[in-house]
């Protein structure tokens, strides 16, 4: 019985994950978003992607993974095309973006979890990101308007 509990949370917070992001790796890269990466003279390839208003009142960034040949890199890529790198990771990208509204329903459901452990604390009305740095590992930015930059404000491990 416990593991069926256990089972069905996993697949609750699975589940709202996946529906909440943009899981750009089923998804081709928007023209807007190759428009972007070009201005930016971005040198690895896009391979997952989400959208988003990572700094209040300036809509239409992105967050990316970067490929390259083990692993590669998530960044920021704004629509004056600056790019901020967040994180590397290993292996297979797997990112998201988030309202705070669903990054805190996240964050309830993480907590109710008893085989996901961490927390989503925003702290800003702009988009959260979250991505897997290593297979079982996730971590949360936000960018602070005050410091000018992007800031961990939470994660979670399977």
């Amino acid at each position: 019985m416990l593991k069926v509990r256990r089972m069905k949370q996993f697949v609750r917070v699975a589940a709202l994950a996946l529906a909440a992001g943009s899981i750009g790796a089923a998804q081709p890269v928007p023209a807007a978003l190759s428009r972007l990466a070009a201005r930016a003279r971005l040198e690895s390839p896009v391979v997952d992607w989400c959208s988003g208003e990572f700094r209040a009142g300036h809509p239409g960034g992105y967050a990316v993974a970067l490929s390259a040949s083990t692993g590669g890199r998530y960044a920021v890529l704004e629509s004056d095309a600056t790019v901020v790198e967040l994180a590397s990771f290993a292996r297979t990208p797997d990112l998201a973006c988030y309202t705070p509204a669903q990054a805190r329903k996240l964050h309830d459901d993480i907590r109710r979890s008893e085989t996901i452990h961490g927390q989503i604390r925003p702290r800003w009305r702009t988009t959260v990101v979250c991505a897997f740095v290593d297979e079982v590992t996730s971590r949360c930015w936000q960018y602070s308007p005050a410091d000018h930059v992007f800031v961990e404000i939470g994660g979670w491990v399977t």
